[in-house]
């Protein structure tokens, strides 16, 4: 399957199962990719979930504190098996731009907190997002909230069927930290 993460096999015999009855057809060999939209969203909810209200720390990678950049990188690894770089600089330099308006789930989303300062998140489908944050740790957020939408910066697809994974020098966005 070209889809840029690894389902479990269990997971996708279920879906198969379920989505597709007795049919035998092409169909039984891949499932649509609005099924696996939808089984890469609930996988995202649940890695979430099991870090919800884990406390913000500067550094932190583990369920004692984690920051935003760890807590992406966490999620990387543990839903799709892929290992991100460990900063917001660099996970800024992934994958390609997307527009707000097509986000999808899996895609990370930046924000520019102050000249120096910047945040990033997974985005799980309809409008939210989980991030580290530094005043209440690991939680759930709406992009709508008029803090983030006045400090949304921009969102990149990291997870995609396209060959390139990561921009080249001269397509980095400007980071300007």
């Amino acid at each position: 399957m070209q889809s840029g993460f690894r389902l479990s096999g269990l997971y996708l015999a279920l879906l198969l199962l379920t989505t597709t009855g007795c049919r035998t057809s092409a169909a039984l060999m891949e499932p649509s990719s609005a099924s696996v939209e939808t089984l890469k969203q609930q996988q995202l909810l649940e890695a979430a979930a099991r870090w919800e209200g884990t406390p913000h720390r500067w550094g932190g990678l583990d369920h004692r504190g984690i920051d935003c950049s760890g807590l992406v990188v966490r999620i990387y690894q543990e839903v799709f098996g892929i290992t991100l770089p460990r900063t917001t600089e660099a996970q800024a330099r992934l994958g390609r731009p997307v527009a707000l308006s097509e986000l999808e789930a899996g895609d990370l989303v930046f924000f520019r907190l102050d000249p120096k300062n910047r945040h990033v998140g997974v985005y799980l489908g309809e409008g939210r997002f989980v991030h580290a944050a530094s005043s209440t740790g690991v939680t759930r957020s709406r992009l709508d909230e008029p803090y983030w939408q006045r400090h949304y910066w921009m969102a990149r697809r990291v997870l995609s069927s396209e060959p390139q994974t990561t921009t080249t020098p001269t397509q980095t966005p400007s980071i300007g930290w």
